[in-house]
C-alpha cells in the first residue's frame, strides 16, 4: 500500500510493502521463545495456559469464508464454537481497500466475483442482507480488447479480433475464449464430474501428466493460438500454463469457465465476511495466531499467541481453515500422516500482486471494456470501480506468478510507476489523470502467504485424495480443499463439509 494509509489499513501496507514476511519471521520467533518459556521455565502465564488451557467444544482456526461457514453451520446444529483468527479482521483472502482512496472509492485486493451458478455464496448473501449487482454493464459486455504484440486490438461486433500475429486458416480470428472452447471444450466434456467424490477417474488422470500448454499443443493448436489462448484466465493461475497441471486447469473450467451471469457484492466483497462474523460475534477471537497443533485420542489441543501471551485451548474437535502456506509454520504433534505432510508442503499458492491507479475522471472511451487482457508484464488491465458513483475512478494491473514476485520486490512508489506505464498503452492520457496509487501483494501478506492455490503437473495425483481428509479430530476447510479453490464458492463449500464431518461423527 502506498503512503497515506490509516493506522486501520497498516496491515495491508505492511504486506504490500514487502514487510509481511520479516513481521512473520519476528513473530515465529517470538512465539518460540514464549512456547520455550511456557514448557521448560515455567513462564507464570505460558505455564498456565499450557497445564490447565480452557477448552471449548468445537475449534475454528481461521476466520475467512471457510472458517466462517463452518462455525455457522456448527452453532446451528447445537455446537459450542470458538474461532481463532490472526489477522484483526474476518474475511481471509476476501479484503477489500477503501484507503488511500477518494469519495468513497474502493478496490478489491482479492475476491471479486460470484457467478450465477455459485449457490453457496449467493445462498450466504442474502441470509446475511449483502446485496449482490450485476459485474459488468450490459453496454458494454460485448466490447473486448486485446493487448498483444505491442497493438491494441479490438473484436468486431461477431467477436472476431483482428490477431497481429499469423495464424492457420482455421484459427484466424478467434479470441481467447473461442480457442479454448475448441481446443479443451471436447476434453471437458469426457472429463466426468469434478464434484463427484470419485472424480478423477484414471482417464482423466492422464492430463494431469501434461502442462496446460502442453496439452494445446498435443490438441493441434498453434504456437500463436497459444500465445493469444494465454491471454487473461487461464495464464492467471500459478506460474501461467507452461507450469500447471492440465488436468486442474480443466477441473476449474469444467466447474465454472461456461459463460455463466456474474455479479460481485454491492459496496464491497468484505461486506460478506463481516456480515456473518457480526452473528458470531464474540466467539471470534482476532490477533490469535496458532503456533501448536496436538492431537490426542479423544480431542486436540491449540496453542496460540494473543496480545504478546502465549495461551492454549482443548477442544474435541478443530476445524483448520488456514491456507496450507502458513499452516507450515505450525507445529503439528504427532506429525500429519506422510500425504497430508506432503499436500501442506507441496501445494502451491498463486502469487498475486495487484497495483491501483486513482485517476481525478474517468477519463476513457465509453466503450473500453471492464478489463484487457495483454502480454505486457502487468498483464490484465481493469476498471476496479466500475458501477461506483462520482467522477473519479481506479483502474488496476492485476499480475500473477513470476511477473507479480517480480513487481512484489519493488518499492511501492515504483509499483505504482511501472504499472502506469505499461496501462499507459491501454488508458493513452493516464499519467496525466493519476492521483494516487496503491498496491497489495499477496505472497508478503504473513497469514496467506499466496493468494489461490494451483497444482504442478503430477500434484493433482499426488495431493487431491488428502486435501480435505480429517487426520483424526482435525478437520480440514479452505477453497484450497474444495472442488473450486481461488473461488468463495468453493470455501463456502468446504466450510459446510467440515461442519458436516464433524455432526455426521459426533451423530
Amino acid at each position: 500500500m502506498s503512503a497515506g494509509c490509516s493506522p486501520a489499513g497498516a496491515d495491508q501496507a505492511r504486506a504490500a510493502d514487502g514487510e509481511g514476511q520479516l513481521s512473520r519471521r519476528a513473530f515465529l520467533h517470538h512465539a518460540a521463545a514464549l512456547a520455550a518459556a511456557a514448557w521448560a521455565a515455567g513462564c507464570r502465564d505460558g505455564a498456565a495456559a499450557a497445564t490447565a488451557p480452557s477448552s471449548v467444544e468445537i475449534l475454528v482456526v481461521g476466520a475467512g469464508l471457510a472458517g466462517l461457514a463452518a462455525a455457522r453451520e456448527l452453532e446451528r446444529s447445537g455446537h459450542e464454537v470458538l474461532v481463532l483468527e490472526a489477522r484483526g479482521r474476518p474475511g481471509g483472502r476476501v479484503l477489500t481497500l477503501r484507503e488511500p482512496f477518494d469519495d468513497g472509492l474502493y478496490a478489491e485486493a482479492g475476491a471479486v466475483f460470484v457467478p450465477a451458478h455459485h449457490h453457496h455464496t449467493i445462498t450466504f448473501a442474502r441470509e446475511h442482507g449483502v446485496p449482490l449487482v450485476p459485474a459488468f454493464d450490459r453496454r458494454r459486455a460485448g466490447s473486448q480488447w486485446f493487448h498483444v504484440a505491442g497493438r491494441l486490438v479490438r473484436a468486431d461486433p461477431e467477436g472476431r479480433v483482428p490477431w497481429p500475429l499469423p495464424l492457420p486458416p482455421a484459427e484466424q480470428g478467434m479470441s481467447p475464449g473461442a480457442l479454448q472452447e475448441r481446443y479443451l471444450g471436447p476434453l471437458i466434456q469426457r472429463l466426468g464430474d469434478p464434484a463427484h467424490p470419485s472424480w478423477p477417474s484414471e482417464a482423466a488422470l492422464a492430463y494431469d501428466v501434461l502442462s496446460l500448454a502442453d496439452l494445446l499443443r498435443r490438441e493441434g493448436a498453434s504456437e500463436n493460438a497459444i500465445t493469444i489462448a494465454r491471454l487473461g484466465y487461464l495464464d492467471e493461475w500459478g506460474d501461467g500454463i507452461d507450469y500447471i497441471s492440465a488436468l486442474g486447469m480443466l477441473r476449474d473450467l469444467a466447474i465454472n469457465g461456461r459463460g455463466h451471469d456474474t455479479f460481485s457484492v454491492q459496496g464491497g466483497t468484505d461486506r460478506l465476511p463481516r456480515a456473518m462474523a457480526a452473528r458470531l460475534a464474540e466467539r471470534i477471537r482476532y490477533g490469535a495466531a496458532v503456533t501448536a497443533i496436538r492431537r490426542r485420542r479423544r480431542g486436540v489441543d491449540v496453542e496460540y499467541v494473543e496480545g504478546g501471551t502465549l495461551r492454549a485451548v482443548r477442544a474435541r474437535r478443530l476445524v483448520c481453515a488456514i491456507p496450507f502456506p502458513a499452516l507450515r509454520t505450525v507445529r503439528a504433534s504427532p506429525p500429519w500422516t506422510a500425504g497430508k505432510q506432503a499436500a501442506i508442503h507441496g501445494l502451491p499458492s498463486t502469487s498475486v500482486t495487484r497495483v491501483y491507479l486513482q485517476v481525478g475522471r474517468r477519463f476513457w472511451d465509453e466503450d473500453a471494456p471492464a478489463s484487457t487482457p495483454t502480454d505486457l508484464p502487468i498483464m490484465l488491465a481493469a476498471e476496479a470501480s466500475r458501477g461506483q458513483p462520482g467522477e473519479r475512478g481506479i483502474l488496476e494491473a492485476f499480475i500473477t506468478g513470476a511477473r507479480a514476485r517480480e513487481v512484489e520486490r519493488m518499492a511501492p512508489a515504483d509499483r505504482v510507476s511501472f504499472a502506469a506505464g505499461h496501462m499507459e498503452r491501454i488508458y493513452p492520457g493516464l499519467r496525466r489523470h493519476l492521483e494516487r496509487g496503491a498496491s497489495y501483494a499477496w505472497d508478503g501478506d504473513p497469514w496467506s502467504r499466496g493468494d489461490y492455490a494451483w497444482f504442478r503437473p503430477g500434484q493433482v495425483r499426488r495431493f487431491l485424495p488428502h486435501l480435505a481428509t480429517p487426520e483424526g479430530r482435525v478437520h480440514f476447510a479452505g477453497d484450497h480443499t474444495s472442488t473450486s479453490p481461488g473461488w468463495m464458492n468453493g470455501a463456502l463449500e468446504s466450510g459446510l463439509r467440515a461442519a458436516d464431518e464433524i455432526t455426521n461423527d459426533a451423530g
